[in-house]
């Protein structure tokens, strides 16, 4: 999720809340308040009350009765009693009573020598309607003032954002082999000034660091070559010489096929290397159907020495790709299929619009799988193996964004390759 769609949510969520809390908290002080300002005229009315008992004017609405025997035992003191109740009134046409509601005060005092009943009452149905009204009145102002409040928050915090992401979008473009600074949009914020230096300063150092690497491993290629081809030249000299006997021939042979390992090594690292920094970039139009039947062509005393069997199920598939990375791809693929074969084994190659296959017979592996497309993990004891035709596959097949994967099923290994 976005921060800024989470700020925004975590925004709503506490409004939401905020909001409903307040809507609560208001109605019950506006029912506190206007409860208080009821029976405010409740006691106003009593004391009205009393005075008219106690200068013997007549009596209107109000009801002052003359106590009870028992309600002068019960209530031998002054006494004031507040609570709401419910009066019937008559509705007229219908012969059924409808009860509201009320708050009534009822004072037990002696007034004139005399103990009596005042009771003054006021409807709580108005009351009640007046606490909804400016409650609800209040919600939909609040309600109104938070949705405009959000949106407003909404849209200033994207144009804050607005180069951060603009930012985001141009980094994740960006390529080392590009020589050209990164060009970062510029802000007025200071956390995101800070940004864009600190992204520039590890652009510029990503770039150096890219570029000396590439050159060391190129400069190390070539010094290391020259000193092979040199000890490999020699070597051959001395296998021709008349004067070593079988068994300084048997050590210089050994010293050689080393030295030719070395090289082989060399170039492979050399290569993957290459490929990890994205230096074959340049991509066109490969016809795989006819690579794949150069290399059986190129291989063929190799398949004939093992006296394999080759099946081929190709489609005319061609690809978008460096020409050098998928030439390489299918020469290690069918190598390593031929490499670990048996003697009178087969080799089947399918290739549809979706993905690229060979299957190949050999003995299971002695490795997980899982490793199979490390470095230096080699599928057999084999002193001709590197263990890093596969890494190599693997490694091209996330330049191109491909999908490799193995299989053991049948003595049968595939290795299939997901465009």
């Amino acid at each position: 999720m976005k921060l800024i769609n989470k700020t925004a949510r975590t925004y709503l969520i506490m409004s939401v809340i905020i909001f409903i809390a307040a809507g609560i908290m208001l109605f019950f002080v506006l029912t506190e308040v206007m409860n208080r300002q009821l029976e405010e005229k409740l006691y106003y009315n009593k004391e009205v009350v009393e005075k008219i008992v106690k200068y013997d004017y007549p009596l209107p609405t109000l009801e002052a009765e003359r106590m009870t025997p028992i309600e002068k035992i019960k209530f031998p003191r002054d006494t004031i009693i507040i609570k709401d109740t419910l009066i019937s009134h008559a509705i007229e046409g219908v012969d059924i009573d409808q009860f509201e509601k009320y708050r009534q005060l009822t004072a037990y005092e002696t007034l004139q020598g005399q103990r009596w009943r005042i009771v003054t009452r006021n409807s709580l149905v108005r009351n009640k309607d007046f606490i909804w009204v400016i409650t609800w009145t209040t919600v939909v102002i609040l309600l109104l003032l938070l949705t405009s409040l959000w949106i407003l928050n909404t849209r200033i915090a994207k144009k804050l954002w607005k180069p951060f992401y603009t930012n985001l979008n141009r980094l994740k473009n960006f390529s080392v082999q590009d020589q050209n600074p990164i060009n970062l949009e510029e802000s007025s914020i200071e956390e995101f000034s800070q940004l864009n230096e600190s992204i520039l300063s590890l652009t510029q150092k990503l770039q150096s660091d890219y570029n000396s690497l590439k050159e060391f491993s190129e400069n190390a290629s070539h010094e290391m070559q020259t000193p092979l081809a040199i000890m490999q030249s020699k070597i051959e000299l001395l296998l021709q010489s008349p004067m070593i006997n079988q068994e300084q021939t048997e050590q210089l042979r050994s010293i050689y096929q080393a030295g030719n390992r070395l090289s082989k090594l060399n170039k492979t690292l050399l290569l993957l290397a290459k490929v990890e920094n994205q230096q074959f970039s340049t991509k066109e139009q490969v016809d795989i159907k006819a690579l794949i039947l150069k290399h059986l062509e190129n291989y063929e005393d190799f398949i004939l020495n093992k006296n394999i069997i080759v099946q081929t199920e190709l489609c005319d598939k061609k690809i978008q790709a460096n020409a050098i990375l998928a030439d390489t791809l299918l020469s290690n693929l069918l190598s390593n299929a031929i490499k670990h074969n048996i003697q009178n084994g087969t080799i089947t190659i399918t290739l549809t619009d979706k993905f690229l296959e060979f299957s190949n017979t050999g003995n299971a592996l002695t490795q997980d799988p899982a490793n199979l497309f490390n470095r230096f993990k080699k599928a057999s004891n084999s002193k001709e193996s590197l263990g890093l035709g596969l890494a190599i596959v693997k490694q091209i097949c996330d330049v191109n964004g491909w999908h490799p994967n193995y299989t053991y099923k049948n003595k049968l290994h595939k290795i299939s390759i997901l465009f």
